[in-house]
């Protein structure tokens, strides 16, 4: 009976410093978001040092839906773009997040996050883009190093993921400790 709760702690303990699944769900969310706002603001501030207006870059998202009248299109294409950014940004967090735990150390994160922020700049410039969306793709083509330099911050928002699923288990551990010690003072 001894050596079977022995074989269950470690297993315990695991699940543990992995953090629940809904705290690392929540963690990959808020990381995407993060990594999603890097990616959008550097490419927006580009697009307008550079004379190209600082809506392009999600009018140029949005014409995923709209096609090239997006690039002319108003505020609805520009919203649509940002929405289709930070929900692919928001579900790689998320896939991202049950990958790590919240023993995860901060320079693994940063390594994988870029890894991962490089390997999505590799997969939409060669592959998604020029099938999903000429449009965005020809405009990528004009600025292929600063579309490089938001996948490798949107990498950086990915490795904000630990200290998420850590801040976000501490304190649910920490309100469970809360509830106990009120049940035990009545």
């Amino acid at each position: 009976m001894i050596e079977d709760k022995e074989s269950i702690a470690p297993d315990a303990a695991s699940l543990r410093d992995r953090g629940s699944l809904g705290a690392r769900l929540v963690a990959g969310i808020a990381a995407g978001i993060v990594g999603g706002i890097l990616m959008i603001g550097f490419l927006m501030g580009y697009a307008s040092l550079t004379g190209a207006g600082s809506t392009t870059p999600l009018k140029a998202i949005g014409a995923l839906v709209y096609g090239v009248e997006a690039l002319v299109a108003g505020t609805v294409a520009l919203l649509t773009g940002a929405s289709i950014q930070l929900g692919f940004a928001i579900v790689l967090g998320m896939l991202f997040a049950l990958c790590v735990s919240r023993r995860t150390s901060v320079v693994s994160a940063l390594f994988a996050g870029i890894a991962i922020g490089i390997a999505v700049w590799l997969i939409m410039d060669l592959l998604v883009l020029p099938l999903a969306n000429p449009i965005m793709a020809a405009r990528v083509a004009l600025i292929p190093l600063a579309y490089f330099v938001a996948h490798v911050l949107y990498g950086l928002g990915l490795s904000t993921t630990p200290i998420f699923i850590r801040a976000f288990t501490k304190e649910r551990h920490h309100a469970r400790r809360v509830r106990r010690q009120e049940a035990h003072a009545i």
